[in-house]
């Protein structure tokens, strides 16, 4: 009986490291040439095992695809909004929220720009995608706490702040415009002040 107990204890290791590379070759491809170009051959050969490995372990792709951004937000978590909601000044407050996510973003670019060129491509990945943008809406209307901004106002401010939280915006100011994270964010600050009207030009 203890034979047994063990031999299925044994078994189940060796399972759960199995199912573990595998997850760990579906992040990497991902990372490296995204998710339109990863193949199920290309995940089993990166992981050592058989084809019909991968799919007795997860079935198909969005199996695969929750693994794996499981596994992503493990080794690379996003921005805890703990660490700018206590903050009452909304301009601060915004300050801090775009710093973080800005780094955030340097950390996680790879991942990030593949899944956001793929996504149009790949209908696995819309689970994934729009859970982002909800995440993001979500931030976006925490950030519009405390501005002030009715109307006409509030709809420019909550545009200017929504454009700020994107990936492709930081990918532009960072990239094509060679702007550090916290100079990018403080001219996404900027835009959201004077969409809403309070910034002025003559203000340094």
């Amino acid at each position: 009986m203890k034979a047994r107990k063990y031999e299925l204890r044994q078994r189940a290791a060796l399972q759960a490291e199995t199912r573990q590379r595998i997850v760990e070759a579906v992040f990497a491809l991902h990372r490296e040439i995204g998710p339109a170009r990863t193949t199920i051959s290309a995940i089993a050969e990166r992981a050592g095992v058989e084809r019909l490995t991968v799919y007795r372990h997860f079935g198909g792709e969005a199996a695969l695809f929750a693994a794996c951004a499981a596994h992503f937000r493990a080794e690379t978590p996003p921005p805890d909004a703990a660490a700018w909601t206590a903050i009452d000044d909304p301009v601060a407050r915004l300050r801090a929220a775009l710093v973080a996510y800005y780094d955030y973003y340097r950390r996680a670019e790879d991942m990030l720009a593949n899944v956001t060129r793929d996504a149009p491509r790949v209908p696995a990945l819309a689970p994934f995608v729009e859970r982002r943008l909800a995440a993001a809406t979500a931030t976006r209307d925490r950030l519009l706490e405390g501005w002030g901004a009715r109307g006409a106002r509030r709809t420019r401010l909550a545009a200017a702040i929504g454009l700020a939280l994107r990936f492709e915006t930081w990918q532009a100011l960072a990239r094509e415009e060679l702007l550090s994270d916290v100079v990018a964010a403080e001219l996404m600050v900027r835009l959201a002040q004077a969409a809403q009207g309070s910034y002025s030009a003559s203000k340094s």
